[in-house]
């Protein structure tokens, strides 16, 4: 059985900031090497959203490393997972809020 995906605001404006980082200080294939591997762990969490560690136990958030430098964080609620944020490891980890 397959969950729903829920793009949080902020899991789109990190998502997309990501893709805009890609663009401007990379190239095309590296932006279509980030975006083919997202596609691939949301398919892989759509079917299997436990795979992955939690992060937050208290809040149920999960992460995936979607590349050595981009974290994705997520929460399951019910049949929904939610979308919460693309982390660059590059960032100061006391800014890292839910």
């Amino acid at each position: 059985m397959s969950y729903a995906l829920k793009w949080t605001p902020r899991g789109e404006l990190t998502f997309n900031a990501n893709i805009e980082y890609l663009e401007k200080e990379w190239n095309e294939k590296v932006l279509r090497l980030f975006l083919n591997r997202v596609g691939d762990v949301l398919e892989i969490i759509r079917e299997n959203p436990y795979l992955y560690p939690l992060h937050n136990p208290s809040k149920k958030i999960r992460k995936c490393v979607i590349h050595g430098r981009i974290i994705l964080y997520y929460r399951i609620n019910g049949k929904t997972v939610e979308i919460l944020r693309f982390w660059n490891t590059y960032q100061n980890p006391d800014n890292l809020k839910f």
